[in-house]
C-alpha cells in the first residue's frame, strides 16, 4: 500500500491483477505535494501477482457475472457460499464467497539481525503527528490490535460486513531471522521479501523446537491454521478443507515500512504488500499440491500466499493488505497518478485514517465502498434497472438493516443502478498478410506465452513481422527457447520494449543437435500497460530448413497457445456498467470520516505534521465501469473502473494556483441536503528565505441535493483531469428528499434506453 505522505507517495471484478512472474516491480512516480514538500519518490506495487492469480482473477469475473444473471450461491456448511461454473468442455470449476465464515489468521513476527524491534525512535509529538508509535512492540500490542475489544482487525471485518465474515487472529512471539534489513528489503530484487517469509518461519520453528517441541506437537498446533482450500485443488466445490498451505499468514517485520519512508533502514526497509511464495511451483509443495512455497521447517505445512508489514504498522495496513488477501485490488492509481478515490475506500487513502489523535496516521481505517463489498458478498442492496425509478431509504453503509426473518426490505445500504453494457471497439494495427496476426493482448501482470516444439538441429532461427506498443523498459516481448522441455528458459534475442510499425524481428539459438521448444512470451508489470506485440508470419528454420510459416490463419497449428489470441487488429468487447448509491455518514468506522482526513500542511518547518479536516457525510455515488482494468486516471484522464462522483469537481487552489492532491478535493463529493462549511487546506512555501504559509479555501455551500448525469464532464473538471470521472450521459438521476437522522430517503430514476 502507499503512504500519503509529503516526499513519499502519498497509497469487483473491475480492478484485475492478473498472474506473472516478471521482472522486477515497475517503480512508479507521483507525489502528494499539498503540504509543499518534494515531490515523491519511487512506489512499489503493494499487491503482487502469484502464480494462480490470474485464474482466480477470471474466476471472480465470470462468478460476478453469474450473479448478476441470476445466479445464486451455495451456502458450504462449516461457511463460505459456493457458484459452480461451468467451463467450454463443459467441466465444472468452482468459486467460493468469504461469507458465514471465521477465518484464522497466523502471524509471525521477525526481526532483522541489524535492527532488532522497539528501536524505532520516538517521535517528537510537537513535531511530528503522523508517525505511529509506541513505546514497546511486545505481542500484547498486536493481540490488542488485532483482536482487542476496541477498534481492532478482528472488530474491523466483522462490521464492516455486518457479522457475515469474521477472522481471528494469532500472534506469535518476536524471533531472530538471520539476515540484516538490506538482505530482504534492498529494492534491487523484489523476491528478497520471500526470503523473509522463509526465515521466519524457520526461525520460529527452532525456537518451538529449542522450547522442546516435538515436530508432531509442532504439526498438530499448526493444524489449525489450515482448514481452507484455497485454490480447491482437488476441484471438488468442497474449499472446507486442508490443503497443507497456511489459509492466511502474515509476517511482521521490525523497523518501518519503506511505504512509510523506512525511517531509520530507508530503502533497505521492505514496502508493505501481499505475494506469493512462488519459488517450486509445480515442482515443491504438500503432497498432491504442489504449488510452491516456503514450508515451515520440517512440519508439511507451508506458507504460499502471504502479507507482510511494519513493526509500527496501524490497524489500516493490516485491513488494507488483508482486503488484498481476499481478493481485492487496489483502488488508488497505481501507476503514481492522483485519482480521486482518497479516503472513502480502504482499498485506497481510508487505510491512513485515524480518529484525529496524535498517535499517527493510518491507525483507524474507514471503510471498504459498496463494489468491494459487492464483490465479498457482504452488500445489502437494491437494483433499479433501466426503466425503473422508485423511493429508496438509504441507511448508513457501516450497516445492514433487512431482517432475514422477514420479506420486507427495511433499508439498503446502497442501491445498484443497472445501465446499458458499453461496447467499446479499438483498432490497433491491420496485419500485413491474410486477415488476422497473433495478439499479446493487454493487461496490468500479464505473462502470455505462445509455445512449439522445433525438431532436431544444430541452429534454429526464428523470424516475424511485428507491430508492438510496449511499455518502455517495464514491459517486454521476449524471444526464448528450451533444450530441457520447458523446465528452464533462455534468451534468443534480445527482449523488445518500446514502440514500431511492422518490422522485422529475428531470433537464432544453437540447439545442440536435440528437439527444442521455443516461445513468445509477453510480460506486463502492474503499472501502466499498452497495446502490446502483434505478430505475423511467423517463420521458423531448423538449420536452414524452413519448418513453420504461419500468419495466426490457421488456428492454433502447432502452437500452444496461453493468453494470446488470433487477431484482425481491432479489439472489441462488451463491459457492464452502473452506479452505486451509498450513504456515508459519521457511524462506526466511517466516524474516521469526520477525524481522520487530513493534509500536510507544514512541509516547511514541520514535514511531519499534518492538520484534520473532514469528509463530509451523505450520499456517495460510484460510477463503474468495467471497460477499465483499474484506476489509473493518470494515463485515462476522467477514466477508471470505480471512481466517485465528485458532487463539487471544480479543483479549490491556493493563491499560487497549485491545488491540494485529489486525495483532499473530494471532501465533498457527497450529494444531500446537509450544508457544506468551508474547508481551507494549508501549506507552505520558502520565498526568498523566509516561510509563507498558504490557504486553499473550498467555499461554504448549501450542498447539492440531485446527482443528474446529464453528459460526460457533468461532475468533471478539465484542469484536474485525474480528478472526479466523466460519465456515460445516460440520463439517470438520484435525489435525496430528506434524511431522518443519518437515513436518507433517495428518489432514483433510471430512463428506458
Amino acid at each position: 500500500m502507499k503512504k500519503f505522505a509529503p516526499g513519499l507517495l502519498a497509497g469487483t471484478t473491475a480492478l484485475v491483477l492478473s498472474a506473472a512472474i516478471v521482472p522486477a516491480a515497475h517503480a512508479t512516480t507521483g507525489s502528494d505535494t499539498s503540504s509543499g514538500a518534494p515531490a515523491a519518490s519511487s512506489q512499489q506495487n503493494d499487491n503482487r501477482p502469484g502464480p494462480l492469480t490470474k485464474k482466480q482473477d477470471k474466476l471472480r469475473a465470470k462468478a460476478l457475472a453469474t450473479l448478476r444473471n441470476g445466479g445464486t450461491p451455495k451456502a458450504r456448511k462449516g461457511g463460505g457460499a459456493t457458484l459452480q461454473l461451468k467451463k467450454g468442455n463443459g467441466a465444472s470449476t468452482y468459486y467460493e464467497f468469504p461469507v458465514n465464515r471465521t477465518d484464522k489468521i497466523l502471524t509471525f513476527l521477525g526481526q532483522f539481525s541489524d535492527f532488532p524491534h522497539n528501536n524505532i525512535a520516538a517521535p517528537d509529538r510537537t513535531k511530528d503527528n503522523s508517525t505511529t508509535w509506541v513505546p514497546d512492540y511486545n505481542k500484547a500490542h498486536y493481540d490488542d490490535m488485532f483482536m482487542g475489544s476496541g477498534d481492532s482487525f478482528h472488530d474491523y471485518y466483522k462490521q464492516l460486513s455486518a457479522g457475515k465474515y469474521d477472522v481471528s487472529l494469532t500472534t506469535e512471539d518476536w524471533v531472530d531471522v538471520p539476515g540484516t534489513a538490506a538482505s530482504y528489503g534492498a529494492n534491487d530484487d523484489d523476491k528478497r521479501a520471500w526470503q523473509f517469509i522463509a526465515d521466519t518461519g524457520n526461525s520460529w520453528y527452532a525456537q518451538q523446537k529449542a522450547a522442546g517441541k516435538s515436530d508432531a506437537d509442532i504439526k498438530s498446533y499448526l493444524a489449525q491454521f489450515d482448514q481452507w482450500d484455497r485454490y480447491d485443488h482437488d476441484n471438488d466445490g468442497n474449499f472446507n478443507e486442508p490443503d497443507g498451505y497456511i489459509d492466511h499468514f502474515q509476517a511482521i517485520h521490525s523497523g518501518q515500512g519503506e511505504e512509510a519512508g523506512g525511517g531509520a533502514l530507508g530503502e533497505d526497509a521492505i514496502w508493505s504488500h501481499r505475494w506469493y511464495v512462488a519459488t517450486g511451483y509445480g515442482r515443491s509443495g504438500p503432497q498432491g499440491n504442489l504449488l510452491g512455497g516456503t514450508q515451515i521447517g520440517d512440519t508439511g505445512l507451508w506458507i504460499g500466499d502471504y502479507t507482510v508489514e511494519p513493526e509500527n504498522g496501524g490497524l489500516g495496513v493490516f485491513a488494507h493488505e488483508f482486503g488484498h488477501d481476499l481478493g481485492l485490488p487496489d483502488y488508488y492509481d497505481t501507476a503514481g497518478g492522483d485519482n480521486s478515490t482518497a479516503f472513502w475506500t480502504l482499498m485506497s487513502g481510508g487505510s491512513w485514517l485515524n480518529h484525529g489523535g496524535t498517535d499517527g496516521i493510518g491507525t483507524t481505517p474507514g471503510l471498504m465502498g459498496p463494489e468491494e463489498k459487492a464483490e465479498l458478498g457482504w452488500l445489502d442492496y437494491s437494483t433499479v434497472n433501466s426503466g425503473q425509478s422508485g423511493r429508496f431509504k438509504l441507511g448508513p453503509s457501516q450497516h445492514q438493516y433487512d431482517n432475514p426473518a422477514t420479506p420486507k426490505n427495511e433499508s439498503d445500504q446502497a442501491v445498484k443502478v443497472n445501465l446499458p453494457d458499453k461496447e467499446t471497439t479499438t483498432t490497433y494495427t491491420t496485419p500485413p498478410e491474410g486477415t488476422h496476426a497473433w495478439w499479446s493482448g493487454r493487461d496490468d501482470n500479464l505473462n502470455q506465452t505462445l509455445t512449439r516444439s522445433v525438431p532436431a538441429g544444430q541452429t534454429v532461427t526464428v523470424s516475424a513481422q511485428a507491430w508492438y506498443q510496449i511499455e518502455q523498459d517495464y514491459d517486454y516481448l521476449f524471444a526464448e527457447y528450451s533444450t530441457d522441455g520447458g523446465a528452464t528458459w533462455h534468451d534468443a534475442a534480445t527482449p523488445v520494449t518500446g514502440s514500431s510499425d511492422w518490422t522485422t524481428l529475428s531470433a537464432t539459438y544453437q540447439a545442440g543437435g536435440q528437439p527444442t521448444l521455443f516461445r513468445f512470451r509477453y510480460a506486463t508489470d502492474g503499472g501502466v500497460n499498452e497495446a502490446g506485440a502483434f505478430l505475423d508470419t511467423i517463420s521458423v528454420a531448423v538449420d536452414g530448413t524452413n519448418v513453420l510459416t504461419d500468419g495466426a490463419e490457421s488456428g492454433d497449428n502447432g502452437w500452444t497457445v496461453k493468453g494470446w489470441t488470433a487477431s484482425t487488429g481491432t479489439d472489441s468487447k462488451v463491459s457492464p456498467q452502473y452506479f452505486w448509491l451509498e450513504n456515508r455518514q459519521y457511524v462506526g468506522y466511517d466516524k474516521t470520516q469526520a477525524e481522520g482526513p487530513y493534509n500536510f500542511s507544514e512541509g516547511v518547518t514541520r514535514p511531519n505534521w499534518v492538520e484534520f479536516f473532514k469528509d463530509q457525510p451523505g450520499m456517495l455515488v460510484w460510477y463503474v465501469d468495467l471497460s477499465y482494468a483499474n484506476n489509473n486516471t493518470s494515463a485515462a484522464p476522467g477514466h477508471g473502473a470505480v471512481l466517485p462522483v465528485d458532487a463539487h469537481p471544480k479543483a479549490f487552489r491556493f493563491p499560487d494556483g497549485t491545488k491540494p492532491s485529489n486525495r483532499r478535493q473530494p471532501f465533498d463529493a457527497t450529494f444531500g441536503l446537509t450544508p457544506v462549511p468551508e474547508t481551507c487546506l494549508h501549506k507552505q512555501k520558502l520565498v526568498s528565505g523566509e516561510v509563507q504559509t498558504l490557504a486553499a479555501c473550498a467555499p461554504a455551500n448549501a450542498g447539492i441535493s440531485t446527482f443528474k448525469d446529464s453528459g460526460e464532464d457533468a461532475y468533471y473538471d478539465p484542469t484536474n483531469p485525474q480528478g472526479s470521472t466523466k460519465l456515460p450521459g445516460s440520463g439517470v438521476s438520484a435525489r435525496v428528499m430528506s434524511q431522518s437522522g443519518d437515513s436518507l430517503t433517495v428518489l432514483v430514476q433510471n430512463p428506458a434506453v
